[in-house]
């Protein structure tokens, strides 16, 4: 079952990781941006729902529930609740799990696959481990074997994880790929596999620039599409392999499998890189894949619009768990089902910043509206402008329309917000 309409609570990893896994909105769970540790005493993961019903739990790679800063990635994280916890959030800078892999088996590859510290953690540390730059306009080749990438580093732990799971166990596992996320440095392999002008170029509004992008060019560009889309397929073939595991342990047919982001990547579209608001939807909208071979369809295709929230309630209802009154997701089973041909009409995006600018974006099939706290308003009408190139809020035929949006992201942001705060108090 594939969702082309799926998107993000938020922009950036932390919130958007936080808000997928626990069903609840940004400003529900008060994370509004990177750097803010999971706050494990106010918010429950959807492992802890799952575990009382006997299920294994299990998280490898990329979490990114603690800052990168100020912090020593030595020292292991809490498990949060998971039986097998391998965490490494960054491919390469920290000693952690996955450098540890690395040097079990060939401690010369070590300073091959060392990476640049991100710009967070350089504040707190005088030593870069690596002087190539790390932003996706700076792609490079990885120069350690292939076999010693991040990604395989998830997938052989992952398939190792499989290799103790029969046809009787119950089990719950994230395999939290860190690609393609920039620094983008696949091995050569995987760039060979494209053809640079094949590449498209990227979309930029007359009023968009970014000035330390200015010097480069379109062929420049192909070249950081081609080394992105060879980081997808180093992702594409892990996954590969963990399905054909799961083949082997012939458990494929009664596994629920989710392939899913925590939010794209600009890639020179709007003058920028990397990610950020208002959350247009190269941003925003990331590729959703359910399967289940015993019970969903194969091929199927749904056009609704769908959230990240919608997940946890998904998964809990497809093995038998109630839905706690506190997750703000909706269940897709129904739609995934076909007992039901509407989900949601608005979707809910959010960035915010401790004592500074408040960010938050609604879409719509047909429109995108943002408003921030300063009173700066975006308007897209995505029927005659589906790449989001011109802001129409000040055009007078847009007014109703405005004023519809703005209503629609009050009440959504009522309905997401004000869910932290209620309590039963009787007068």
């Amino acid at each position: 079952m594939r969702f082309n309409n799926y998107f993000v609570q938020s922009p950036v990893c932390m919130p958007s990781r936080m808000s997928f896994l626990t069903g609840r909105y940004c400003s529900s769970l008060n994370i509004g941006d990177n750097g803010v540790p999971f706050p494990k005493n106010r918010a429950k993961l959807i492992n802890e729902y799952l575990k009382p019903y006997g299920y294994d739990t299990s998280y490898i790679g990329k979490i990114h529930f603690l800052p990168h800063a100020n912090r020593d990635h030595r020292k292991p994280y809490e498990d949060y609740g998971y039986n097998t916890f391998i965490i490494s959030d960054e491919p390469g800078c920290y000693n952690d799990p996955y450098v540890k892999w690395v040097e079990n088996q060939d401690p010369n590859m070590v300073p091959k696959i060392r990476t640049i510290l991100p710009p967070a953690a350089r504040k707190y540390n005088q030593k870069n481990y690596y002087n190539k730059e790390g932003n996706t306009h700076q792609p490079y080749y990885f120069e350690g074997d292939e076999k010693y990438t991040h990604t395989n580093f998830v997938t052989s732990e992952v398939c190792r994880y499989l290799n103790g799971i029969n046809e009787n166990n119950l089990f719950f596992l994230v395999a939290g790929y860190y690609a393609p996320h920039p620094p983008l440095n696949p091995p050569k392999k995987y760039v060979d596999l494209y053809n640079f002008d094949d590449m498209k170029l990227p979309k930029v509004g007359k009023y968009e620039k970014y000035d330390f992008l200015k010097n480069i060019n379109d062929e420049k560009w192909k070249e950081i599409r081609a080394f992105y889309m060879a980081m997808v397929s180093m992702v594409d073939e892990g996954v590969g392999k963990i399905v054909n595991k799961l083949k082997e342990k012939n458990i494929l047919e009664d596994t629920i499998i989710i392939f899913t982001s925590d939010h794209g990547e600009y890639l020179g579209d709007y003058g920028r890189v990397q990610k950020g608001m208002p959350g247009h939807d190269v941003i925003s909208k990331v590729p959703c894949i359910i399967s289940y071979p015993k019970k969903i369809k194969k091929d199927m295709l749904i056009k609704e619009l769908v959230e990240a929230v919608d997940i946890v309630p998904t998964i809990l209802d497809y093995c038998g768990v109630q839905i706690p009154d506190e997750i703000e997701g909706k269940s897709l089973k129904p739609l995934i089902e076909g007992k039901i041909d509407k989900h949601k009409d608005t979707i809910l995006i959010e960035r915010f910043v401790p004592n500074g600018l408040k960010e938050t974006t609604i879409r719509t099939k047909n429109y995108k509206y943002y408003c921030n706290s300063n009173g700066e308003e975006i308007l897209f009408d995505l029927k005659k402008d589906k790449f989001e190139l011109e802001n129409v809020v000040k055009k007078n035929e847009y007014k109703e329309i405005l004023s519809i949006m703005r209503k629609k992201m009050i009440i959504k942001m009522q309905n997401a917000a004000y869910k932290s705060f209620e309590q039963v108090a009787e007068y």
